[in-house]
Parts: C-alpha cells; structure tokens; sequence
C-alpha cells in the first residue's frame, strides 16, 4: 500500500517561505568584539603609595562621548583591587570620560550629569590612567602587631590622621576602628575576616582602656595620636607555626556622595603564632 505524504504540499511550501522570510531578516552582527583596555592605579595622595582597599570598594566609571547617535550612557562600572589596581581588558575603542568612587574626597560629586573634560581619555589598545586621590582617613602603623602569649591576642599601635584638608571632608567624628584578624586568606577586610578574633569598634569614650600583658593602659582615640588596637577572643597557638593576616580599617561619620562611609585602611601584616 502506498503512504501518502504527512503533511500536504500548501503546508509545506508556506513552511518554507516563512523560513526563508526569517533568514532574509537575521542580520549578521558586524561590529568587532571590544578589544581595548584600560587599566591604572589609584595612588594616595599623602602617602604616595597605591591606594588601600577593599575588594570592590573603589569603583571606575566611564562614559562614552564618542558615540553620537544617542545621549552619552554610562558604561557598567568595574572595581579595583585592594591595592587600587584597575583593569578592564573589554571596551569598545573610544572618547570617554572616566570617574572614580570610594573612600576619599570624591572627583566628580554629580557626574555623569557634570563631566570634569580634564579625565576625558582616548582609550585605544591598551590606555593607563593612573589617579591619585586625597583619602578620608590614613592610617599608619606605629608598632607592627605582635602575638600575646599572656591573653592570646594579636595587638598593635597605630595613628589615625586625615587624609585631607578639603573642608566638606575633614572634621567629622570617628565611626569605625576594626582589627581584622584572618587566618586563611592573605587580604583581611570588612569582606573578609574572622569574626572569632576580629575587633569592630564603633565607641570611642574618654576614659578608653585597654589590658597589655595583664597591665590596664589608658587608650583613648584622637586623631594624629598613637593608638592601641587589640584582637578579641582567644588564638589558640598550634603545635605547627601558623599565620594571621591583619590589617586596620577606619571610617569617619562624613557621607561621601554615591559610596556613603567607606572604610580607609591601613597595608596589610602578618602575624605568625606557634606554641
């Protein structure tokens, strides 16, 4: 017996017009995938070092003015690192103008709606853009910390001083001093630390005190005086030597627009604690 076709011929044909319809309407993208970069490092004004960060804290911006065809849109923001590198291996050859947020006096309050023309970049190939910004808060090492067999605790001294004279941004109070411990990872921060050890102060009386060594030592905070920071808790010390990243980061009550009170920070120590 004969079989007769599954579907009828009209069906068919109609099937392939609209096929054939479709394809003529898909067309292929020919622009290039973006293949420049822009990189750089953000660089503290008073100190003269990379910037202190945490991950992600710092954020660049940039805005095309090349592109004509529609009002300029910000491009997706990237972060730096926690030593204010940058490096965004994934733009569109351009004019652009670029911005920078985080915890310091901020470059361009009100962009994208006001531009500063003097960060207008060409970004072709690879572009460096370094910035060297005024910071809120830098704060210094006095004593690097040590391990405290008597109480098993990390401490240190350290010095808070303003980062900048800028009016806006120079005479608020204290907010946060936190002594982060971490023991599994070289890059302590408020994103990463041990909540067992790390110290996050946000009071700061005027008969302050603090026990080294079994010895009650006054310690009240003000800005430009030595300071003492001091684990919580109790680290245990291990038949095999073993090392605890830390690191202070302090932030005052000043708002800065966009980002809001980020914390400064201090470089990075370590601490090794053996039996």
């Amino acid at each position: 017996m004969q079989r007769g076709n599954k579907y009828p011929m009209p069906v068919v044909l109609i099937a392939m017009l609209i096929v054939s319809c479709l394809t003529a309407c898909i067309k292929a993208d020919s622009y290039a995938e973006p293949d420049a970069t822009i990189r750089g490092t953000i660089y503290d004004s008073l100190t003269g070092q990379p910037l202190q960060l945490d991950m992600g804290e710092a954020s660049i911006q940039l805005l095309e003015l090349s592109w004509t065809a529609t009002a300029p849109t910000p491009n997706p923001n990237f972060g730096a690192n926690t030593e204010g590198y940058y490096n965004n291996s994934r733009i569109f050859k351009g004019y652009y103008n670029i911005n920078i947020n985080g915890p310091f006096v901020p470059l361009a309050p009100t962009w994208p709606s006001v531009i500063d023309s003097s960060r207008n970049i060409n970004i072709q190939g690879v572009t460096t853009k370094d910035f060297t910004v005024s910071s809120m808060l830098v704060i210094q090492w006095v004593t690097p910390p040590v391990f405290n067999a008597s109480d098993s605790s990390i401490t240190a001294t350290i010095k808070v001083i303003r980062g900048t004279n800028h009016p806006a941004y120079n005479h608020d109070a204290i907010k946060n001093i936190n002594f982060y411990i971490n023991g599994n990872a070289p890059y302590p921060a408020n994103s990463n630390y041990d909540n067992r050890y790390t110290n996050v102060k946000t009071s700061f009386p005027n008969n302050e005190t603090v026990v080294l060594n079994g010895v009650v030592t006054s310690n009240v905070f003000a800005y430009g005086n030595n300071y003492i920071v001091k684990s919580i808790g109790k680290i245990a010390p291990t038949s095999t030597p073993r090392t605890w990243w830390v690191r202070v980061g302090a932030c005052t009550t000043t708002n800065i627009p966009v980002v809001g009170t980020p914390l400064n920070y201090s470089t990075i120590q370590t601490v090794t604690v053996s039996k």
